[in-house]
């Protein structure tokens, strides 16, 4: 920023040496205007008249500088401008995005009911620890994205930074191209005036002075500066074009920027947000579904206690004269009890889990809303 304030200063330095013009304005109706002087401000062709004026074409040094001043300036704010594309190296933003998307990727809320082969049913798949193992790696992709997230936050300050910078640079670029398109008129207008009066006078004095080689130096030495200025003005016309390239690729720069800007924006605010939110919920509803799964073993388990029971109560009834219950009869009451125990059991970790699992639900819930 100091640097693109100085070379505005420089600019500002240039122009200001301008004071009231003695050259007069021309009459269009005695030719035609350069079409650049037609093209500027009042103001501007009021400057480009006097710069006109003032310059002294029979002196090589005078012609050589003439717009040096104008052209430096836009040399350093070619300078801060290649840095600044240099600086302007959006790939390790696009490399965070990209991980990002990468951490987002590896759950699939798909998976979770539809595909039973997916990555929740592998971890669901085994009776013990699954809803620890499922919210410790939730818990650990969690952190990894808000470290990312915290990442993108520092690359969008500085994103901002930059767009400041290239509009401070737009504005000093547009500086450059009006004030050099102000000499490139009062060389022109000086050209033209050579061209028409000097150069119409020296050529009849030679014509009419034959004889005078005074005359014929003198008009060989015109056709010189003007060749000297014409060469500076093409000079100039060239970094005039360097301002006209200069101001779609600072735009380019921006609109680069405030693409990413906008991304960064977007998935801080709404994706990270979204996905928390998301598998907190599809998680919950796998701990109900696996909840609703014990409930019908349980009744499949109570239901196969009362048939068994039934036909053992029937053998007892037609038997009259066992006087003892087999050791059948005791090994099937024995394995309808077990299962049924392990049936309840498991229902009642499963439900204590579905209960911590919904605590921390909330808690997660409350603290995205927080946020």
């Amino acid at each position: 920023m100091t640097e693109s304030k100085s070379s505005g200063n420089a600019i500002k330095n240039i122009m200001s040496s301008f004071s009231d013009f003695s050259m007069t304005q021309p009459d269009s109706s005695e030719g035609h205007l350069p079409g650049l002087f037609s093209s500027l401000s009042s103001e501007n062709q009021s400057k480009a008249l006097h710069l006109a004026s003032k310059i002294d074409v029979s002196r090589y040094d005078y012609v050589l500088n003439f717009g040096s001043e104008v052209q430096e300036a836009l040399k350093t704010f070619s300078h801060n401008l290649l840095v600044q594309v240099q600086r302007n190296d959006t790939s390790p933003i696009r490399e965070v995005l990209h991980k990002l998307m990468e951490q987002l990727e590896k759950i699939n809320p798909d998976d979770l009911i539809e595909n039973s082969k997916g990555f929740f049913s592998k971890l669901f798949s085994r009776r013990k620890s699954t809803i620890q193992e499922t919210m410790s790696q939730y818990n650990r992709l969690s952190k990894q994205i808000d470290r990312l997230s915290i990442q993108l936050q520092h690359a969008q300050k500085g994103l901002i930074l930059d767009m400041n910078m290239l509009d401070e640079l737009f504005r000093l670029n547009e500086d450059y191209f009006h004030h050099i398109s102000v000499f490139i008129a009062a060389g022109e207008l000086k050209l033209m005036d050579l061209k028409k009066n000097d150069y119409t006078k020296l050529l009849n004095k030679v014509e009419q002075s034959k004889d005078d080689p005074m005359a014929k130096q003198k008009l060989s030495d015109l056709l010189m500066s003007i060749e000297w200025l014409d060469r500076k003005i093409y000079e100039l016309q060239i970094s005039r074009e360097i301002a006209i390239q200069s101001a779609p690729q600072i735009r380019l720069m921006q609109q680069t920027n405030q693409m990413l800007i906008e991304k960064i924006q977007s998935s801080i605010m709404t994706t990270i947000p979204l996905w928390q939110s998301q598998i907190s919920i599809l998680i919950n509803l796998n701990n109900q579904r696996r909840a609703n799964m014990m409930q019908e073993r349980l009744m499949n388990a109570s239901d196969e206690m009362i048939r068994k029971n039934a036909k053992m109560l029937k053998s007892t009834a037609n038997d009259s004269n066992r006087k003892t219950i087999s050791h059948a009869d005791i090994d099937v009451f024995k394995q309808t009890q077990l299962q049924l125990i392990e049936s309840i059991e498991e229902t009642l970790r499963v439900q204590a889990t579905s209960n911590e699992q919904q605590t921390a639900l909330e808690s997660k819930l409350l603290e995205i809303d927080q946020k």
